[in-house]
């Protein structure tokens, strides 16, 4: 056969578009020894259809597989537990409990004793001048404490340059 003709053959084939006919023509070709360097890859695939299909699974082959899965019944296993076990259970669920109940109960006298502590409408402003006295002193503070924070960097910085002498 030609070829061409095999390979426009091949790629029908893995493109599922072949008749029986053509795969017959197939396989035959690939049980050749005389084929094509190119198309040699090809030839283990159909001699392993070939053996694959020699095999045969026999008429009684599902009933035997049947006879054989019903056999097998998987046993289950009944586990007893002691009675320690059941009481180390209990103790666990109690002691989540009791550390539930605690957390809630915490948590809701945090909660009042939160509400109850602080009464900020006295340190609310009522003027413009007050605001302006409070903001006033805020940006006074913030200002001294960046610039002490300045001068420190810069005399960190002069016994840096000190000590960097010595690595010269």
């Amino acid at each position: 056969m030609d070829y061409k003709v095999m390979e426009q053959l091949l790629e029908k084939y893995f493109d599922g578009e072949t008749s029986l006919k053509e795969e017959s023509r197939l396989r035959d070709y690939f049980r050749r020894e005389d084929v094509p360097e190119a198309l040699q890859p090809y030839q283990p695939m159909f001699q392993h259809l070939e053996v694959e299909r020699a095999h045969k699974l026999g008429s009684d082959f599902d009933r035997k597989l049947l006879r054989q899965l019903e056999g097998v019944q998987p046993r289950a296993r009944v586990r007893y537990l002691s009675a320690r076990t059941w009481v180390l259970r209990i103790a666990a669920a109690l002691v989540i409990g009791l550390g539930l109940w605690w957390a809630y109960v915490s948590q809701n006298s945090l909660q009042t004793r939160q509400q109850a502590g602080i009464d900020w409408s006295k340190y609310e402003v009522k003027t413009t001048e007050e605001a302006f006295r409070l903001t006033s002193t805020a940006l006074l503070k913030a200002s001294s404490e960046l610039n002490q924070g300045a001068s420190t960097a810069a005399h960190e910085m002069d016994k840096l340059k000190k000590v960097g002498k010595y690595f010269k």
